[in-house]
């Protein structure tokens, strides 16, 4: 939608934008956070006695190699349109080791120039930030975790009370020091089994308050991310409590099952199809069929090439552990 609407004015998506972006609730930094949010708290549930350098090759590896092989898919792409490998303008060479550690469009994101082809975006970044303190962020968790609940969140409120006043040029959902609360409510949720704790009639105070974030037509006088964080620990535990049923569909269970193991590389290749579709199409304004049309053809070609980078990259780790 950004890129058909507001980058490249191709269709007049207003009607979509007021769906998607409320005074109080914006999906797009909600589906960042609650990703963030499950990460932590999937890591935590598939804990198992390993040791860090273990653990960090198991998560970098996962994460890196599908970022490599979706980088070099986009990077073949616009050397064949544009008929030239000079495609970044007199980036130092030496900033290239950001993109081999996933980081460069986290680092372009705060204004550094480096080799980024929008591969990930700033979430790439950001969520192997989050892994790389995971072991230490744990380990205090586990001393004591009600202190580190309370510390954690004042940090929490005042980084966001005072965000502009340290200057950051990252929008604070972006910025891994707003995001790293998010993953460690994953982290204190799956750990203390608080899911499982909650019963039934939790639904009838987490449902009103999505709702009440949607619909609310003003803005209330807060930092969005708290806005967000509340919005998406709402949901997990909404969607926990509707497990049961959503898993009672065979189809249902399966479709959600696909998604969920190429998640990863959904956040890898979206933008660039979009980008690389509307380049194709020169920017032109389109009609109201042919922009379903768009929508429909990048939702395809984002699944499809998520799945090939899915396989592919199951082969390398396959072979690396060889």
């Amino acid at each position: 939608m950004m890129d058909l609407y507001i980058v490249h004015p191709m269709y007049n998506l207003k009607f979509v934008e007021t769906l998607m972006i409320r005074p109080n609730m914006n999906f797009a930094m909600v589906a960042c956070g609650l990703f963030i949010l499950i990460s932590g708290a999937t890591i935590s549930i598939n804990k198992r006695n390993e040791g860090i350098i273990e653990f960090y090759k198991k998560r970098l590896l996962r994460v890196l190699i599908p970022f490599y092989i979706a980088y070099i898919i986009y990077f073949i792409i616009k050397v064949f349109t544009n008929h030239t490998i000079f495609i970044f303008g007199g980036v130092p060479k030496w900033r290239f080791i950001f993109t081999i550690f996933g980081m460069d469009e986290y680092l372009s994101a705060n204004g550094i120039r480096t080799f980024s082809l929008g591969v990930g975006e700033w979430f790439l970044g950001c969520i192997i930030l989050c892994y790389l303190v995971y072991p230490l962020l744990y380990k205090i968790h586990k001393k004591n975790r009600l202190v580190t609940f309370i510390l954690m969140t004042i940090y929490y409120v005042l980084i966001n009370l005072n965000y502009d006043k340290f200057n950051f040029k990252i929008v604070s959902y972006m910025n891994f020091l707003c995001q790293i609360y998010n993953f460690y409510l994953g982290i204190a949720i799956a750990d203390t089994g608080m899911l499982k704790k909650i019963k039934k009639w939790s639904l009838a105070v987490t449902i009103p308050i999505i709702l009440f974030f949607y619909f609310c037509s003003v803005n209330i006088p807060m930092p969005d991310n708290f806005k967000t964080t509340i919005v998406i620990v709402s949901l997990l535990i909404t969607f926990y409590q509707f497990e049961d049923l959503l898993s009672s569909s065979v189809i249902l269970k399966k479709v959600i099952m696909i998604f969920n193991e190429i998640s990863l590389e959904i956040f890898l290749v979206h933008h660039f199809i979009i980008y690389q579709v509307d380049y194709m199409l020169g920017y032109r304004r389109l009609s109201g069929v042919e922009t379903l049309a768009v929508i429909i053809g990048n939702f395809i070609l984002t699944i499809l090439l998520s799945i090939i980078v899915k396989k592919i990259s199951s082969i390398i780790l396959v072979k690396i552990r060889r």
